[in-house]
């Protein structure tokens, strides 16, 4: 008599009611079908599915279709919960992938490879600061991206990713929280950011300076950016203080002067009430496109002497020398790259004028100040 499909909960349990029908055993079985006895056993414990030719097989010696073999392996399958964790990973990872970009976070090392689903779920509660007794639903992120403040070419508008800019906003928040600065002190903000441009000449002022943050109470972390964010750098408020944040997208000394020196011009113009939310985060090669923009953009260029450069140079628009430069970077004790910099960004003279005196700067920030070198 034909037994249901239905009326089985696996393979093995039906190819144990045929064998006990037929009267045969496993070794039986195994003979007909021509498999090792082994594989015989490990389909009736189920530990091993049922192939498309086996199935065929089968046909021709029980009661059943290769259809209706390979239907019950299958809902066998999906049903016992065959690799659940594996399952459950996939699921997991899927949630997350809405928000954020697991495999980019993976490669530079923000997170660890994980092989399970409570792996990932502690490093997704650490980075966010999640407690154990919450459930991780990042959709609170929707909320952190009405605080973001961005400046970005509007050739990048369709393609930046707000996740992303949070996510990378986050990670440098993380590591400004493993830093010991002096409390915040806003005048004295104020005064070494006048000095600023005596600072850029010398071969380790990049570290003088950011040491001299130190002592005025703002924090520097230099990381570099994400997908689809197309950031130089940042300013927002952790629960100590003031952090700037540099990518080094472009890694040149003027980008990193004007960039720290707009950054530093937030915080002075904007984040100094202690409650702020706002994160401005900007790619410093635009224009402001906000009111907030365009007064940090006016304090910096104050700060790296732009009404200098336009008042020393206006005789010369047409016809500006290395000589030019030089004599200005000497007298004014900015660095020529600056100089260039200013010129360049306001049409004056082309960006290429700026490969006599273009310095890479990466290397000169101390590794402690880097994300990437304290992993």
């Amino acid at each position: 008599m034909k037994k249901k499909g239905n009326k089985f909960q696996s393979p093995g349990q039906a190819l144990k009611y045929f064998l006990e029908e037929k009267n045969w055993t496993q070794e039986d079985l195994s003979y007909i079908l021509s498999i090792s006895l082994k594989h015989t056993n490990e389909m009736v414990k189920d530990k091993k599915s049922i192939s498309i030719e086996i199935a065929r097989l089968l046909e021709n010696v029980f009661s059943w279709s290769a259809q209706e073999w390979m239907s019950l392996s299958t809902t066998y399958q999906l049903r016992s919960g065959f690799d659940n964790e594996k399952s459950e990973l996939v699921k997991k990872r899927a949630e997350f992938a809405q928000y954020m970009p697991l495999n980019e976070l993976i490669k530079k090392g923000w997170l660890n490879k994980y092989e399970t689903k409570e792996q990932l779920e502690k490093q997704i509660r650490k980075f966010w600061g999640i407690p154990t007794n919450e459930e991780i639903d990042l959709s609170f992120l929707g909320q952190k991206v009405n605080n973001l403040r961005y400046k970005t070419s509007e050739a990048y508008n369709d393609r930046f990713n707000s996740y992303h800019a949070i996510i990378w906003a986050q990670m440098a928040h993380n590591y400004a929280q493993r830093m010991q600065v002096s409390p915040f002190n806003k005048q004295g903000l104020i005064e070494l950011m006048d000095s600023m441009h005596t600072y850029t000449k010398s071969p380790n002022g990049i570290k003088r300076f950011i040491g001299d943050l130190s002592s005025v109470g703002v924090k520097f972390v230099f990381l570099s950016h994400l997908s689809k964010t197309y950031l130089d750098g940042a300013a927002f408020l952790s629960e100590d203080g003031p952090v700037v944040a540099l990518t080094g997208r472009y890694d040149r000394i003027d980008n990193f002067w004007f960039t720290l020196a707009h950054e530093l011009s937030h915080v002075v113009l904007h984040l100094t009430n202690g409650k702020s939310k706002f994160i401005f985060v900007d790619d410093t090669t635009k224009k402001g496109n906000s009111e907030a923009e365009e007064e940090a953009n006016k304090l910096a260029e104050k700060i790296l002497l732009q009404r200098e450069i336009f008042e020393y140079f206006n005789d010369f628009l047409n016809y500006i020398t290395e000589d030019k430069v030089i004599d200005f970077s000497n007298t004014y004790k900015l660095h020529p790259a600056i100089v260039v910099g200013i010129l360049a960004f306001n049409d004056v003279v082309s960006y290429s004028n700026l490969q006599r005196f273009k310095e890479p700067v990466r290397n000169r920030i101390p590794s402690k100040y880097r994300v990437e070198d304290l992993k």
